[in-house]
């Protein structure tokens, strides 16, 4: 599953790239009324939703439209309802109107549990699974709901990393699940990279990895830091991430490359991943 939504950004490649994922995601409530409003009734395990990427990485409840028929086109699938189990007094919006990033830690965590019971053998390469969750609208919330809606979406191979799409999903749940177990290489995260600006770079785009691609993410590290090590500038930090990826990838003649956290990422986020990838041209 993703990092949490207050940690996210629309540029995320679905699920790993980016602990070095911006702090956008929920951080401004740009429609309070749909805060208000939101879902009025409590969602159920096999329940189908309509939503575009934008809508599934920034809203922390649901503000869509209702459940539709599995059989019609739809790109979210409720595979758990859970529950918060800490306790949580006042609203989930900070006095700044922010989503507060102890529900959203909470109600992240909760659907991580049940994903990882649903789907063991998911890792971090299946990054075109996006799995996400919401949160009861705040009328729900401040009238003692505490459910949290899992959903699974997948996205779009040809669509942009800067701009990703949601793939229409089966009828039948069952077929995704199949689909994710044999054959998870369809879910891994490759990219084409036409204007040569590395992964994730301007117009690279998503690509099937099980055809030819200009890049294929094949490993998740952790670089030398704990949380409150100050950045060491943006050079040590790209030397250090490429000695990583090249003492743990095998590339057969071609380039790899670290992508390392950002100075805010860094500081701000915590990160301390590096993303390894492979060009294969």
């Amino acid at each position: 599953m993703t990092s949490p939504k207050t940690a996210r950004s629309i540029v995320a490649a679905g699920g790993l790239l980016v602990i070095a994922l911006l702090t956008s995601g929920c951080s401004t409530i740009e429609n309070l009324t749909g805060h208000l409003n939101g879902l009025t009734v409590t969602p159920k395990v096999g329940d189908c939703w309509r939503v575009t990427y934008a809508d599934a990485a920034q809203s922390e409840d649901w503000e869509g439209t209702g459940a539709v028929s599995c059989a019609a086109n739809h790109e979210s699938y409720t595979y758990a309802v859970t529950k918060l189990t800490q306790k949580f007094t006042g609203s989930w919006l900070d006095s700044q109107g922010k989503p507060r990033s102890d529900v959203d830690n909470a109600a992240f965590h909760a659907c991580l549990a049940r994903e990882k019971a649903l789907l063991p053998g998911i890792t971090p390469k299946e990054a075109l699974f996006y799995p996400t969750y919401y949160v009861p609208s705040i009328a729900q919330w401040n009238n003692g709901a505490r459910w949290v809606r899992c959903d699974m979406t997948q996205i779009k191979v040809g669509t942009e990393v800067a701009k990703p799409s949601l793939e229409p999903l089966p009828a039948k749940f069952s077929d995704l699940v199949h689909q994710l177990t044999a054959n998870p290489q369809k879910f891994a995260l490759c990219e084409n990279d036409v204007f040569n600006n590395g992964p994730d770079g301007d117009a690279t785009t998503y690509a099937d990895c099980t055809k030819p691609a200009d890049w294929t993410f094949v490993i998740e590290l952790t670089l030398p830091g704990n949380a409150t090590a100050p950045y060491p500038g943006k050079a040590l930090v790209d030397k250090m991430g490429a000695a990583q990826c090249l003492a743990q990838v095998t590339a057969g003649g071609h380039d790899v490359f670290g992508e390392t956290p950002s100075k805010t990422d860094w500081v701000t986020n915590g990160d301390r991943t590096v993303d390894c990838w492979l060009n294969n041209n």
